[in-house]
């Protein structure tokens, strides 16, 4: 009984700093539905109409539902938009309130699916967890993606390989953060996960034609090249960010550490004793080497830091308890130099974590 106070206190501690956090230093007003929700709210009023990726079409849209636009973007595969497409039937306030309290309820989901990590461990983590808060009160989808990988690796756990592999191509809403995903499954020889993978990625595309024409592709191609969605460059976890200021290095260096990064999540998850465990390595390397990324996206790291903050090894250990509680994510929002403390943390984290793996080494995978 004990014991479960201290879990209710931790736990309660923690979301309502990170809450007051969110709400106050962060991203005020936010939470009245004036957030990044003013953009899926326009994709779903648009999906099946040619205009979905148009700027003015978008625009015109948020003015005339909440009467300001925030220049907030629909950036999401069509099909998404689709699956969306029931909350731009509600007036725009009540969409945006029940949009926020899915984001809640499936964050819980998400933290009481996870597998591997003690009930308590998983809440005492991700309840302090200033990403993923920031992630609710900012409309963002983050969570929606965490739980696709909790439901996923349970599917796995249970047999359900292809299974598990078609749910986890949900994650694609966001698939500049999950690039190295798919290296994860190939090192651990799970070819009837691939195989569910990519049925569920034709699937997706399928809708995503249908819902917006042949034509879809060049239009999404366009809103990802235009540089209006990629604001804030200092503030962002990434190594696009860290090595700003580098001048002509800068890409060569991003391409160099990149190429690192991915041998890395494929040797160490050859040798991973979990899925779990490689795909949070994966998640850290995507997060590091996306080109857009914020503050909200710091969540995808929860699997790492569920992994490592309790292994008996300091060297894979420390970064991840530094990057569970809220100070290293305040110090992204700051000035210049600070961000680099947060960016590095993610780097320390996403190495360390490769060594600890490629360490503690598994039997031979049984191929499923």
């Amino acid at each position: 009984m004990g014991s479960r106070r201290t879990t209710i206190l931790i736990c309660a501690a923690g979301a309502g700093l990170s809450v007051w956090m969110a709400c106050n230093l962060l991203l005020p007003g936010a939470w009245r539905g004036r957030n990044d929700f003013l953009g899926f709210y326009a994709g779903a009023t648009l999906v099946g109409a040619p205009n979905l990726y148009d700027r003015e079409s978008v625009r015109g849209v948020q003015l005339r539902a909440a009467g300001e636009s925030g220049e907030v973007q629909y950036g999401r595969l069509p099909c998404y938009a689709l699956f969306l497409k029931p909350l731009s039937w509600l007036p725009y306030d009540t969409a945006a309130a029940v949009w926020e309290i899915l984001l809640a309820a499936v964050f819980a989901g998400f933290v009481s699916l996870w597998p591997g990590v003690a009930a308590s461990t998983r809440w005492r983590i991700c309840c302090w967890s200033l990403p993923a808060f920031a992630c609710i009160f900012n409309g963002q989808d983050d969570v929606i993606l965490l739980l696709w990988m909790a439901i996923s690796a349970r599917l796995l756990r249970a047999g359900w390989a292809g299974a598990a592999g078609a749910v986890l191509t949900l994650i694609a809403s966001k698939f500049h953060l999950f690039l190295f995903v798919p290296l994860v499954i190939l090192a651990q020889r799970r070819w009837r996960m691939a195989a569910g993978g990519a049925a569920g990625m034709g699937v997706l595309l399928a809708i995503s034609f249908l819902a917006a024409g042949v034509g879809w592709p060049w239009q999404f191609y366009e809103v990802l090249r235009d540089s209006r969605i990629s604001t804030a460059l200092d503030h962002m976890p990434n190594l696009h960010s860290l090595l700003t200021g580098t001048g002509a290095l800068g890409l060569p260096l991003q391409t160099i550490a990149a190429l690192a990064l991915a041998a890395g999540v494929f040797l160490s998850a050859r040798q991973a004793k979990s899925f779990e465990a490689a795909l949070g390595v994966a998640l850290a390397a995507g997060v590091l080497v996306g080109f857009h990324g914020y503050l909200h996206d710091g969540s995808l790291l929860l699997p790492a830091l569920m992994a490592f903050s309790s292994v008996a090894e300091r060297f894979a250990r420390i970064p991840a308890m530094v990057l569970i509680t809220p100070v290293p994510w305040f110090l992204l929002q700051l000035s210049r130099p600070l961000p680099a403390v947060t960016q590095l943390l993610i780097v320390w984290l996403a190495v360390a974590g490769m060594v600890y793996l490629r360490r503690n080494r598994r039997p031979e995978p049984k191929l499923i």
